[in-house]
């Protein structure tokens, strides 16, 4: 890795700092500036311990610098960084390192993510958590597995930089954990309700500052005040704002997909026709509807729209320019089907593979919409769970998804993949 493939950080959400063998920094992102305070030419050639960690966690860094250097492994580690203004930040990193070709470490790669809400309300809930007896303790330790994996999963974000293996691991060891502990079905409910507390504390925490910068950013585009310059650099502020929204709100449904048991459905009678309109309209003229024959039943339309516009959205995105994607409905014996069909190039076999797995995406186009690579998988865990099937075919130059739904299945939760299986 050359310095100047290190602008490629500026494009990760995370905190990117890469430091020499010597500890010394050679590059840290805008995040990095934006947390502390610190230009990457004040901090250039520095070293973390000198100027960024508090006195403890300054030692501890120290001799974990030393032993990662001959690790064969990335590792995960959190302390307390110091702003220029004397304030200081939890920040929860993972750490991989880049070699020469002779094997000599090159630099050290370390990702973050500042945390230090979060941890103040678990440092809060630890606490009162002593007042729970002996039988509680294997309750304890579970939760402890699951928080771990929460936050290897947002880590996975920064999957550029080796973390998603890790995360998906983690998960499949947390969901062996609690098979294995169906018996004690009491203490597992508490920690069930902790986690949607803690999964309501991250979606309110992240979404209202993002509601509150829209609605700052909308007040500046129409208030008449700006120039042109200024009117385009605020429309950005608003479409990267709905870019992170959307986001956040795959990274919620992803782990309540993996940790809750799978998406809530619910089934009130629906029409397909009002579903594929939303979606079609979402998009203008990139797509064209045709609905055939009768295709109402018994779905969740709010969750269908969701998956409809999921899959639409990738068939847009790698529609070859110039045509457009064609959305069709149409009715079965029993069943209601829905096709999304683009003209492209045919999405290879060995991509096909795992199309719907969890943070995969086709190399074949790099996207420029802050996708993580869960949209798909979501669609097919909505579509299992209201009773149906999610498909797809590729060959002479076109791209079909296929969308089966009983008109009246019961809704099922999807099962979760085996501990041992990796995406």
């Amino acid at each position: 890795m050359t310095e100047s493939e290190f602008q490629a950080f500026e494009l990760v959400g995370a905190l990117v700092v890469v430091l020499d063998p010597d500890g010394r920094i050679v590059y840290w992102n805008l995040p990095c500036s934006d947390l502390t305070a610190y230009s990457l030419e004040e901090v250039r050639g520095r070293r973390l311990w000198d100027f960024a960690l508090v006195p403890d966690d300054a030692e501890r860094f120290k001799a974990m610098f030393a032993t990662l250097l001959t690790s064969q492994r990335s590792s995960a580690y959190a302390n307390c960084w110091v702003t220029k203004a004397g304030e200081q930040r939890w920040i929860a990193w993972s750490h991989t390192l880049t070699k020469h070709p002779d094997g000599r470490v090159q630099y050290v790669i370390k990702t973050g993510i500042d945390r230090t809400e979060g941890h103040e309300v678990l440092e809060t809930l630890r606490a009162s958590g002593a007042r729970f007896d002996a039988r509680l303790a294997e309750s304890g330790r579970l939760y402890q597995e699951a928080r771990q994996v929460a936050d290897d999963l947002r880590e996975a974000n920064q999957n550029m930089v080796g973390a998603t293996i890790r995360a998906q691991e983690l998960a499949e060891t947390m969901e062996a954990a609690l098979k294995i502990s169906e018996d004690r079905e009491r203490d597992l409910q508490a920690v069930a309700e902790f986690r949607e507390m803690f999964l309501g504390i991250v979606g309110h925490d992240l979404r209202n500052p993002l509601g509150t910068i829209v609605m700052s950013a909308e007040a500046l585009r129409h208030s008449g005040h700006l120039d042109e310059r200024d009117q385009h650099d605020v429309s950005r502020i608003v479409a990267n704002c709905g870019r992170m929204s959307r986001m956040i709100l795959q990274l919620l449904d992803f782990t309540r997909a993996r940790l809750g048991g799978g998406f809530p459905i619910l089934s009130k009678p629906a029409n397909l026709r009002d579903v594929c309109r939303n979606v079609v309209d979402e998009f203008g003229a990139a797509v064209h509807l045709e609905v055939l024959g009768d295709v109402t039943g018994t779905w969740d339309p709010d969750r269908l729209t969701e998956a409809l516009s999921n899959v639409t959205g990738n068939a847009v995105e790698h529609a070859r320019p110039g045509t457009v994607v064609l959305v069709r409905a149409h009715a079965g014996a029993s069943e209601a089907v829905v096709e999304i069909v683009n003209q492209g190039e045919p999405i290879p076999p060995d991509v096909l593979a795992f199309i719907f797995e969890p943070f995969r995406q086709a190399t074949r186009r790099r996207s420029t919409k802050g996708n993580l690579g869960l949209g798909l998988y979501i669609a097919k865990q909505i579509v299992v769970a209201s009773g149906g099937t999610l498909d797809v075919r590729s060959g002479d130059g076109t791209t079909t998804f296929v969308m089966r739904l009983p008109r009246n299945a019961r809704a099922v939760i999807p099962a979760s993949p085996p501990a041992d299986a990796h995406p």
